[in-house]
């Protein structure tokens, strides 16, 4: 049986190197919020959004997580809280959608709305997309997260620990 905050933990002690964009505060703040939504999405079988961000007081703090569709989320920009990032789960394990990944939606997004990403995975996986330069890497690996019922590593192909956009594309076109 996996424990997915041990795991979590044991992925949060070699993120400094891995992320230096992100401080150890938001790394923790981001995986309890991530574990959270997993839990909901889940139980929902849909994606779940929000935004992460600060609050007035200068502390991290986050909209929902709210619910969405089964491969999407429509929400509204929080006014309480200045935002730096999306975050969103990639639902279910299906085995015909491409979900161990940002697609280039998410990261198109992100960009369009000048804020950075944060996706969970079916199998447990948290992708930090940084909308700046284009790009997407894994904060922690499969099983860092709870992953989905029914999850099976078998499907999924060789998925890469970085993308750069133009790579992601590629790799989802495969």
């Amino acid at each position: 049986m996996r424990h997915p905050q041990i795991s979590a933990a044991i992925a949060l002690i070699l993120l400094p190197a891995a992320l230096p964009a992100q401080s150890w505060d938001e790394m923790k703040y981001v995986v309890a919020l991530m574990a959270e939504a997993q839990a909901l999405s889940f139980a929902r079988g849909v994606e779940v959004c929000g935004f992460i961000g600060y609050d007035r007081d200068g502390r991290l703090a986050h909209s929902g997580p709210d619910p969405g569709e089964y491969a999407g989320c429509l929400i509204d920009w929080p006014d309480d809280i200045t935002v730096t990032a999306s975050y969103h789960t990639h639902g279910l394990y299906d085995p015909d959608y491409v979900a161990e990944m940002p697609s280039d939606q998410d990261m198109l997004s992100d960009q369009s709305l000048a804020v950075n990403g944060w996706v969970a995975t079916p199998g447990g996986r948290l992708w930090y997309v940084d909308s700046a330069r284009m790009e997407t890497r894994q904060a922690c690996a499969r099983y860092c997260l709870a992953t989905a019922p029914g999850y099976s590593k078998l499907g999924e192909g060789l998925v890469a620990k970085y993308y750069s956009f133009d790579a992601l594309v590629a790799r989802l076109d495969q």
